[in-house]
């Protein structure tokens, strides 16, 4: 079995991965079929800070919470992202293991095909990789104009008499997407200290914006509004409406496996990939529980927070009870959260060209290429930037239709976490699983597994309700008119040639067995690293 599993598909594309002159982390690339292409400027903190950086889950429930605020009130809120969290953790506890035994920037698809079947192996990679493609399209977007919302909206605090129109919150966006992308393609060595800023720079907000508004404002709701009286305005019954809150509630730990897309840039990232993936988990639900405690508690009337074009400004009006006060935070806010968006798109143009690599887009050979001296993938992150571009322009003519597409990066990024975990659950996790320095165990493993594919399909079929009873146009969902025709592009894509050119990775070991003493070497020399580092500490001091 465990033969079958890895068995040579390709013609190998490299040197022999016994080379002694090759690092264990490049032997370990070239062992899953690529070559390293990019610079492994990444450490171990810059990593973090872009996990970190593009979640930033404390941001992301300012962003979303009135949903779950009329889905059930202060409650749903603050029990939902609590739930979210739990389930989140778990879902991604699974993939950090894939993420240790199979370190590619290709992530999802890339562990789908290590995981799948020989003669199944290329379709499912090809599915998964375009739904990962187009989820992480979305989610950059998404960061985007709830950035170009602040702008507009803080015109309109303001100047009352300033009524914003859709198409004016495009051409901000339009304006915020290509300078995110100008900014990591043109100045690609600052950017690993640019998340650590960024990193920095969210944490001090949190701090910052958690101390502020409890302690200016000047009326607290009650415990009972914030943690048990129900308010349902969706007109779903209670528990359906719950659910619907805490499916916006993951958006906030939408996009972990951004530290996936980056692991040939980083040293040993059998190990620091799982590790940026935990802190992201542990450092999100902290910051953002304490921050909607805060937030919940500092409002005075949480029916004008629900009915605001941007609830966060107001709550931030309602707590400090001035208007430069509030402006001040909300630009804060938009700085912390426009930083995200440079590396959502960072990562969405990482994630493209490892696709395009392995030749799962259109015109892949033109989008696999790495720049010669920024050592950048800009054909692929100008595709990203293209697509967000023309993707964004929906929002000019249906502001429910564009939401309804945010939704499907929350759906479609799980989709993709669940996929090789179960089909690693299916096969047996102790055959197709190469030695790993992340490993879950035979009691947790399996349980990470089979919950992320449950929960996953549950959501499916919840993500395609409207969260307002009775549906109109006007409040319709789109998420599965979205969903159906993504896959219907991904199957023309397939059925127009790609299942015939589509092979994936060129994998050039036979069995687990050499992959299993790589991994072993990846950890030994990282070990040697981490007390190497420590006796230079000593030193030092």
């Amino acid at each position: 079995m465990r033969d079958e599993v890895h068995s040579t598909v390709n013609e190998p594309v490299s040197p022999s991965i016994d080379a002694t002159s090759l690092s264990a982390d490049e032997r370990q690339l070239r062992a899953q079929g690529h070559t390293g292409e990019l610079p492994r400027q990444f450490g171990t903190l810059a990593t973090i800070s872009l996990a970190f950086t593009i979640t930033n889950s404390w941001i992301g429930i300012s962003a979303v919470f009135a949903t779950p605020l009329f889905a059930g009130g202060g409650p749903t809120v603050f029990w939902g992202q609590l739930v979210a969290a739990v389930a989140c953790s778990f879902i991604n506890a699974g993939l950090a293991e894939l993420a240790s035994a199979y370190p590619s920037s290709g992530g999802q698809y890339h562990f789908a095909f290590m995981v799948a079947p020989p003669k199944y192996r290329a379709v499912v990679a090809f599915v998964t990789g375009w739904l990962s493609v187009v989820s992480w399209w979305m989610t950059a977007a998404s960061a985007c104009i709830y950035c170009a919302q602040v702008c507009v909206n803080l015109g309109s605090f303001f100047h009352p008499d300033y009524v914003w129109t859709q198409w004016q919150v495009y051409l901000v966006y339009l304006l915020l997407t290509c300078l995110a992308v100008a900014i990591f393609v043109l100045l690609p060595a600052f950017m690993p200290k640019t998340e650590i800023v960024f990193f920095f720079a969210s944490v001090l907000g949190f701090l910052v914006f958690f101390i502020t508004v409890l302690a200016t404002s000047d009326t607290k709701q009650s415990g009972r509004t914030v943690f048990t009286e129900w308010n349902n305005q969706t007109g779903w019954n209670d528990g359906i409406a719950f659910f619907l809150g805490v499916g916006s509630c993951m958006y906030i730990f939408l996009a972990t496996d951004s530290a996936t897309h980056i692991a040939e840039e980083m040293p040993n990232p059998s190990r620091n990939v799982p590790r940026a993936i935990a802190m992201t988990m542990i450092i999100g639900t902290v910051t953002s529980v304490l921050w909607t405690i805060a937030f919940l508690f500092s409002t005075n009337d949480l029916e004008a927070v629900s009915e605001s074009y941007l609830p966060i400004l107001t709550v931030f009006y309602q707590a400090l009870d001035n208007k430069g006060g509030a402006a001040f935070l909300a630009v804060w806010l938009m700085i912390v959260y426009y930083g995200a968006s440079i590396s959502c798109f960072l990562t969405a143009g990482r994630l493209t060209w490892a696709f395009a690599r392995d030749n799962g887009l259109p015109f892949s050979g033109f989008f696999s290429k790495v720049h010669p001296t920024l050592k950048v993938p800009v054909n692929a992150s100008l595709l990203t930037m293209v697509f967000c571009a023309a993707y964004g322009a929906i929002y000019i003519g249906s502001t429910t239709a564009f939401n309804s597409f945010i939704s499907l990066s929350i759906l479609g990024l799980n989709i993709t976490y669940a996929i090789p975990q179960g089909i690693a659950l299916y096969r047996g996790r102790d055959k197709i699983l190469p030695a790993r320095q992340f490993n879950l165990g035979p009691i947790l493993g399996p349980f990470c597994n089979a919950f992320s594919v449950l929960w996953t399909l549950f959501y499916t079929v919840l993500f395609c309700f409207p969260v307002f009873l009775p549906a109109t146009v006007g409040n319709m969902n789109y998420v599965s008119v979205v969903l159906v025709g993504v896959a219907a592009l991904t199957l023309c894509v397939w059925w127009g040639g790609k299942r015939k050119t589509f092979t994936g990775p060129s994998i050039q070991i036979d069995g687990l067995e050499t992959l299993d003493e790589l991994n072993k070497a990846t950890a030994r020399a990282g070990d040697e690293e981490g007390v190497a580092s420590s006796k230079d500490t000593e030193i030092a001091h």
